[in-house]
């Protein structure tokens, strides 16, 4: 077990209860561009288009043969663009349900174990999967036909009213592990599933498969930090990153042929009326996800926690496609997103702990201060 120190565990108001319930019915998804790092889309659909789950709604024109597919069926009902017609948002409008969808090939599970890299790397692009894998360093999705020293599947969350990753997996654990096999054929050097201390997750056998338990305030659950312990990288060692509810989604894909967009997220905040776990879609509308929920105010929105998240309003108003959780403050909506965790990641503070959740409007202003 790896013991992490030094950081902060910020105790915030509006804890989620750590079930998975219903989310409500979700009519709008999106796919958000600027969460993709160097992404420059060249586009295979246009406004009023009707597209099925995992057909391909544009290209990246700087990692040529990347595509980015749909998260849902429906139609196309806005293209945003920001300043300089950097790519925003495409939204769909969700018809017949939203899951009608493409066929990916599908195969037996003692065969996945045996699949050629190429025929993996294929799919995974096909299906628009290749795009949940993040280099480190520079956080850019992985090149077709490039190949990390390692890949890292972060199993375990510290962010401030996260939602339990083991309630998560242990609901899809044969989709969960047989995404670990399929991960393994992308690398020759191992796949490391990093997970709380203490946490069960699975034990997938396998030489390649190694799991490694991490301790400690936050950021002891972020993938930099794994890395950093286990793997250093360099600008000639590359290894990859992925999260643990998109290794359910390969494994499902390659059991089923099916693309799976389900999320669970946990809504949480002091803000929400009843922070759970709610299942919902990738993408899903947070207006639409949030409606009914929150308490009265001025609410503050963030897709992600409160320190690394993006505030969710206009053509950000979407489920990201990294978030595994929407926390909401309230107090004045602001633009930029709070970026503590980066000083965590690269300073290790130490803050001192509080005997209990802080006041909201303390809250909120540590978090604009830091």
């Amino acid at each position: 077990m790896i013991k992490i120190r030094k950081g902060l565990d910020l105790p915030i108001a509006g804890v989620p209860v750590q079930a998975i319930q219903d989310g409500p019915n979700i009519q709008h998804v999106a796919l958000l561009g600027e969460e993709y790092v160097g992404m420059r889309p060249s586009m295979l659909v246009q406004e009023g288009d009707t597209v099925k789950k995992g057909q391909a709604l544009f290209e990246d024109k700087k990692n040529p043969g990347v595509f980015f597919t749909a998260p849902a069926s429906g139609r196309i009902a806005a293209i945003n663009r920001g300043e300089r017609r950097v790519l925003q948002s495409v939204v769909i409008a969700l018809e017949n349900g939203g899951d009608d969808q493409l066929e990916f090939a599908h195969y037996p599970l003692g065969e996945l174990s045996q699949l050629p890299r190429e025929q993996v790397e294929s799919e995974l692009i096909a299906s628009g999967l290749w795009t949940a894998l993040r280099t480190r360093p520079f956080s850019k999705t992985p090149s077709p036909g490039s190949e990390p020293r390692a890949i890292f599947v972060t199993a375990m969350d510290t962010q401030p009213l996260a939602a339990d990753p083991q309630v998560i997996i242990a609901e899809q654990q044969a989709a969960f592990n047989a995404g670990l096999v399929v991960l393994a054929r992308l690398t020759a050097g191992k796949v490391h599933v990093c997970h709380a201390a203490g946490a069960s997750v699975g034990q997938q056998s396998g030489s390649q498969i190694a799991y490694s338990e991490f301790a400690g305030p936050h950021p002891a659950g972020l993938a930099g930090t794994h890395i950093h312990f286990l793997e250093p990288v360099s600008l000639k060692k590359i290894v990859w990153h992925i999260g643990y509810q998109d290794v359910i989604a390969i494994g499902t894909l390659f059991t089923t042929g099916k693309l799976d967009t389900r999320r669970v997220v946990a809504l949480a905040g002091p803000q929400v009326a009843q922070p759970a776990l709610l299942r919902t879609r990738l993408g899903a509308s947070l207006d639409e996800l949030t409606a009914g929920r929150l308490k009265g105010g001025e609410n503050r929105v963030i897709s992600g926690s409160v320190l690394n998240g993006m505030h969710a309003a206009g053509p950000n108003a979407w489920l990201g496609r990294f978030h595994s959780q929407v926390s909401v403050l309230g107090g004045r909506a602001r633009q930029r997103a709070v970026r503590l965790d980066r000083a965590l990641t690269e300073q290790i503070l130490h803050y001192p702990h509080h005997a209990g959740p802080l006041p909201e409007e303390q809250t909120v202003r540590f978090l604009n201060h830091h």
